[in-house]
């Protein structure tokens, strides 16, 4: 018992390790969560209403139409009608979307609906007599005069809103040439007809998600994040006391003590444990604040949640076996908080854990599989079906345990293999072991 409060006694010693790669990671985690959160309390849908400016050149009926239904669709902004004035209106990035009509628009677009219902009627009677001209080759093409005349657009840096404005002008114009193609009444009839048509609309509501339907993606994301500050922090935590006991006075003090390698090994190995199991508490806990809704979890998918916990603590195995590798390479407490800060990065990134919902490609694809991190978001993606019951679901988790388990006893090979060969090294007459 003494050898195990000794271990956690070395570890109270350095409360700013467990602060940092503990505590200080696992509260950004949960501030993550809470930027990430879809506010719930949203009761109504706001339109977007860029701003947008019309240059029209043409003064037509055509263009006076498309201008009033583009200002109702976002916010008018005046602007000059000459070159300069639209460059300066572009460089000051005042304006989403400018729309620049030519003059003669509404001419050119006329008479491109009129030859293009003029060839649908060529094209209906070369159907009509195509078995006795099957092989003529003389096919109704449409010539480039015929397409619809283009705006003169001009977009700023804000593309999403320029784009969602084009969109619409180009979605009224169409109408307007449909109506003329199929109705064939004229230009007021067929902008009347688009204006209709295009203030039709759908009534949009905000329900709110039942309790029982909790969403558990956040929590989830969550829990897989939380392998990055328990990667750093057991990391370090466990290598120094794997450390402590191999090197210096301690072990000196040991070496003459009446304690039996068995109980020496014990005690150790309870306090790395103590190590995981309080880390791995601390991070449960944190998913609880509000910004990570595990309580909601809890409540609607009590087996996701216990097997989403189960495995985030299995993964703890993988650190722990880290920082005995690192300890057994000689790191004292400086280079094993380096080598937990870089593995906790690279875990993290390479492994997916900030980029949640992003499909990996190229070298991040092909290294994922050989990292821990990569099977803990697996056991984490596959706890829902695993406790549906689905076969697959808990083939899947299982498997991704599995996998972490492999890693830890790979490292913790490593570890032994490593220490050996520093033992050998010393009994030969080479390099002591380290000495603080």
């Amino acid at each position: 018992m003494s050898i195990f409060r000794t271990a956690l006694r070395l570890v109270a010693r350095r409360p700013i390790l467990p602060a940092v790669h503990l505590g200080v990671l696992g509260l950004i985690g949960v501030v993550f969560a809470g930027a990430s959160a879809t506010v719930g309390g949203a009761t109504e849908i706001a339109e977007a209403r860029p701003t947008v400016a019309v240059v029209d050149r043409d003064d037509s009926e055509l263009s006076r139409a498309l201008t009033s239904y583009l200002e109702r669709r976002g916010t008018p902004v005046a602007i000059g009608s000459t070159l300069r004035d639209v460059q300066d209106a572009t460089v000051a990035a005042q304006i989403s979307y400018i729309a620049i009509i030519p003059e003669g628009y509404q001419d050119d677009f006329v008479a491109a609906a009129g030859a293009d219902m003029a060839d649908g009627g060529a094209e209906a009677n070369a159907g009509a007599n195509a078995g006795a001209n099957a092989g003529a080759a003389d096919g109704i093409v449409r010539a480039e005069s015929d397409a619809p005349p283009k705006l003169e657009t001009v977009v700023t840096l804000a593309s999403a809103h320029s784009r969602y404005m084009d969109q619409l002008a180009d979605t009224y114009l169409r109408l307007v040439r449909a109506s003329l193609i199929a109705g064939g009444d004229g230009l007021d009839a067929a902008l009347a007809r688009a204006e209709r048509l295009s203030d039709v609309t759908v009534a949009q509501t905000v329900v709110t998600k039942p309790a029982a339907q909790a969403d558990t993606l956040l929590f989830n994301a969550y829990l897989g994040y939380a392998a990055y500050p328990l990667t750093a922090g057991i990391l370090v935590l466990a290598g120094l006391i794997f450390h402590s006991f191999q090197t210096g006075e301690l072990r000196r003090r040991n070496l003459v003590a009446p304690v039996s390698p068995s109980r020496m090994t014990a005690g150790i190995a309870a306090a790395v444990v103590a190590v995981c199991v309080l880390g791995w508490a601390w991070e449960s806990v944190l998913a609880f604040t509000p910004a990570v809704g595990a309580q909601d979890v809890l409540a609607a998918a009590p087996g996701e949640f216990v097997l989403a916990l189960a495995a985030t603590l299995v993964y703890t195995a993988a650190p722990l076996a880290l920082g005995f590798f690192g300890a057994q390479l000689g790191m004292g407490s400086n280079a094993l908080n380096g080598f937990g800060t870089i593995v906790g990065l690279a875990f993290a990134f390479l492994g997916g854990l900030v980029t949640v919902g992003i499909t990996p490609s190229g070298a991040m694809a092909a290294i994922g599989p050989f990292l821990p991190t990569y099977w803990h978001g697996r056991a984490i993606a596959a706890a829902g079906d695993a406790a549906s019951g689905t076969a697959g679901g808990l083939w899947t988790y299982l498997g991704a345990l599995g996998v972490e388990v492999l890693f830890a006893a790979t490292f913790a090979a490593l570890g032994l293999l490593a220490g050996q060969l520093r033992r050998q090294t010393a009994d030969a007459g080479g390099l002591p072991l380290e000495e603080d």
